[in-house]
């Protein structure tokens, strides 16, 4: 079989550069390992009528015009504004930690305290990390922001950490902390700063269903592309699974969060107060989603009938994540030495690039690439 471009997984990045590719009039062949495509992101309807994220939640998020631009030429979307709740010492607070964390956690007086000294040294409204808070207290020498540093650390990020990532909060990237900063406000949105925050009116899967709706577009499902690569010529490959399965381990296994989705059903019209609340610090699991509250007009609802899941870190092999420690990322640099000599081979997206993105970034990552 000869094809001009050969694109290994059904990922959303490849997806985008399949219409892409596909729009300008080329060919495109689409092997994918799974049964669906749209990988982790796959959703669905259930018996129920319930719209299920499959594997974990996902909502749309960008400050990006064109990623915004881009996605709304395939899907409707609906206004909608994400916030999570943690269990922390019995209480459900938001999450970024903020203001009307503090104040849900401590007495009136000493959370008056900590907002005056957190305002003493940032303004209203910005974003720090745990790692540059705990850094600026200790070098203020200032009890009360060591004291909520500490605690913020301890209780949101510690052993939420180990549990998520199999490691410490010190042995792992500063980067990955940064992702859930704390926020000087009274904002509980999880991503206050972004312009856009929406979710497909349809659902995330027809969404790249339309984007695949081309004749230049062929998909295989089920398919291992190890299996067929020997009786498939083609001008340019694209790599979206794991930098190191390319090149067959042969510098050592990177290593990913691997994590069990387990979906329960219950016989009543909620479950819980909030679409996610995350468990920092209790229960097996990291966190619980109860999807149909994603579309609080849905005809479903109000039935009798609701659908969770629950997270439950490193028992099923699903490469999710990329665990950014030291060991790992001086593995990643020698797959990469090797990558930039391929000539027509090309790799993105976050398996291949071995680094989280969110969904608008990652359709940035895409748009950006010169085809």
């Amino acid at each position: 079989m000869k094809i001009k471009n050969l694109i290994v997984g059904a990922w959303p990045s490849w997806i985008i550069l399949a219409q892409r590719l596909a729009e300008k009039g080329e060919e495109v062949l689409i092997v994918e390992k799974r049964n669906h495509i749209w990988w982790n992101c796959y959703d669905y309807y259930d018996e129920n009528g319930i719209l299920i994220h499959k594997y974990w939640p996902h909502i749309f998020h960008t400050d990006l015009e064109d990623v915004w631009k881009y996605v709304n030429r395939f899907s409707e979307f609906s206004n909608f504004q994400h916030k999570v709740l943690w269990l922390v010492d019995g209480n459900l607070v938001p999450v970024p930690f903020n203001l009307n964390s503090i104040y849900q956690s401590f007495s009136p007086e000493l959370a008056e305290k900590l907002e005056e000294t957190l305002l003493k040294y940032y303004e209203y409204n910005s974003k720090v990390s745990i790692t540059e808070l705990r850094e600026k207290a200790s070098k203020e020498n200032n009890k009360e922001l060591s004291f909520l540093a500490d605690y913020i650390f301890e209780k949101i990020f510690k052993n939420y950490t180990i549990k998520q990532w199999g490691i410490t909060a010190e042995e792992i990237n500063t980067d990955v902390l940064k992702r859930v900063p704390v926020v000087i406000s009274r904002d509980n949105r999880y991503f206050p700063h972004n312009k856009f925050q929406w979710m497909p009116e349809k659902w995330y899967t027809k969404m790249f269903e339309k984007m695949l709706d081309n004749k230049n577009i062929k998909v295989l499902l089920n398919t291992d592309y190890k299996d067929i690569i020997s009786e498939i010529e083609y001008e340019k490959l694209y790599f979206t699974w794991p930098i190191d399965e390319y090149f067959d381990f042969k510098y050592g296994k990177l290593e990913y969060r691997k994590t069990l989705y387990k979906l329960e059903e219950y016989n009543k019209q909620s479950f819980q107060e909030n679409i996610v609340i995350n468990y920092p610090n209790d229960y097996d699991y990291t966190r619980i989603t109860e999807f149909k509250k994603f579309y609080p007009n849905s005809p479903t609802f109000d039935i009798e009938k609701t659908v969770i899941c629950k997270e439950i870190p490193w028992i099923w092999e699903i490469e999710a994540y990329p665990v950014e420690t030291k060991e790992n990322l001086e593995i990643l640099e020698k797959y990469k030495k090797d990558a930039e000599k391929l000539k027509n081979v090309f790799f993105l997206w976050r398996l291949a690039n071995y680094k989280y993105f969110d969904m608008d970034k990652t359709i940035k990552n895409v748009l950006d690439f010169k085809i």
